[in-house]
């Protein structure tokens, strides 16, 4: 039986950056032909599509010195646009601090609703248990703000009420003004930039493909298995199974989907595989675009939207921030479609249309060249009330048996692409150290 002292399943971001900082007696293995995982570019007649945005957050000093280490000089820093669409008006993100040209009626209940939570906030004498995201929205935002924004919205993403979710993933994701801000940017006082993704990187060429590209190119090719997929781990004996073939380890580093790396180890117990049966997730429902016009969405990058009425949650426009990833006089969108709902794709298709009219993109249906409709399995990971539990009992039974899973479906989370390299970056530190 061949053995390595890594094996790594899966050569998305986070286990080419393992195998990077890893070196040595490594293995991949990926089920695709060709590198990137989700971080993959697709080209449609010259235009290039990743899977919905994929945009570089970066604040780590060390992911930043690799990433301008792999590209030099290829990478565009672009400062952040993006929009909310709502009651017939563009309003600049985040919606809670930028309430300034909602309708007075409209901005009247947000603005109440966000002074009476603060007054709330401020005669509380000890924090309130918030115990799912609506708690926790009501208690920052107040019911206005709720109501016209992040409850539709996040219903739209996840297919389930935010009820039923908690509010553990917030803290970095959904940006939180004082009441002071929330005010002035209700008077159009203010336009700040806040939330994390205030700017971003994005290679100047060839998609965000061009990422795992070059961290693949310089790893030993006979040490990434393309069309490899891992049909078996045996947990307790210290080997996977590639068709016929067994491949023993010392160290296993998955970035499988963690219901998925349950379903392979033949030697999982019962209650670990009754706890994988708990992890709930959305699927990535969306639409590839290719538009006869060249700057759409007002040049915004994305734009939300959280009226029930639109059968999609968010559409972007990656060729607005680079202008490569579509040919000359043309542009590119993704729409990410609503979970809470299944359409024909005929009746999405005329509803994307009819809401391009309605916003100034398009003037006519042909200037719509084409929609490719695409969908994931793993999208969001719904926070429900068993997920942290069964989340951590999962890890904690790999740990202990030498496997590491990692990356956002991985470790079953909500983060981005810095955090999958960082991923690989920490358990490659880990398994050096062991």
């Amino acid at each position: 039986m061949e053995r390595h002292k890594v094996v790594i399943l899966g050569a998305g971001l986070s286990g080419l950056s393992t195998a990077l900082h890893t070196g040595g007696d490594f293995l991949v293995l990926e089920r695709e032909d060709r590198v990137g995982g989700l971080t993959r570019t697709e080209d449609l007649d010259g235009f290039l599509f990743n899977h919905t945005g994929h945009w570089l957050h970066l604040r780590d000093d060390r992911v930043r010195r690799l990433v301008a280490d792999l590209l030099p000089g290829r990478l565009l820093t672009v400062s952040r646009r993006a929009k909310i669409y709502s009651h017939g008006v563009f309003t600049e993100y985040p919606f809670q601090a930028n309430l300034h040209g909602l309708p007075p009626g409209v901005l009247r209940e947000c603005l109440q609703g966000a002074v009476e939570a603060a007054m709330r906030r401020a005669a509380s004498r000890r924090p309130p248990r918030l115990r799912t995201f609506l708690d926790y929205v009501r208690h920052h935002f107040g019911e206005g703000i709720a109501r016209q924004f992040i409850v539709p919205y996040n219903t739209k993403l996840w297919g389930v009420p935010p009820e039923e979710v908690t509010a553990e993933w917030t803290q970095r994701f959904v940006p939180i003004p004082d009441i002071s801000q929330v005010v002035d940017g209700a008077l159009g006082l203010s336009r700040e930039a806040m939330g994390y993704n205030a700017t971003f990187l994005y290679p100047a060429e060839g998609g965000i493909e061009s990422l795992p590209r070059a961290m693949a190119a310089r790893l030993p090719r006979d040490q990434v298995l393309l069309n490899s997929a891992v049909t078996g781990i045996h947990a307790g004996d210290r080997f996977v199974e590639v068709g016929r073939d067994r491949i023993g380890y010392r160290h296993l580093v998955s970035t499988l989907p963690l219901p998925d790396l349950v379903a392979r180890t033949a030697d999982a117990p019962r209650a670990i595989r009754r706890a994988a049966s708990r992890l709930r997730c959305s699927p990535l429902r969306y639409v590839n675009v290719g538009l006869a016009v060249e700057r759409p969405l007002h040049g915004a990058h994305w734009v939300y939207l959280p009226e029930p009425r639109l059968p999609f949650y968010r559409v972007g426009c990656a060729s607005n921030a680079a202008p490569s990833l579509a040919p000359p006089g043309r542009s590119s969108l993704y729409v990410e479609l609503a979970n809470d709902r299944d359409l024909p794709q005929r009746d999405l298709v005329n509803a994307l249309a009819s809401f391009l009219k309605e916003i100034g993109t398009i003037t006519r249906d042909s200037e719509v060249l084409f929609a490719v409709f695409r969908e994931h399995r793993h999208g969001y990971v719904i926070y429900d009330r068993h997920c942290a539990r069964a989340r951590a009992s999962i890890l904690a039974w790999y740990e202990a048996r030498g496997i590491r899973s990692i990356g956002r479906y991985g470790a079953w989370t909500y983060n981005s692409m810095e955090d999958a390299i960082l991923d690989g970056l920490n358990a490659a530190e880990s398994i050096r150290g062991a």
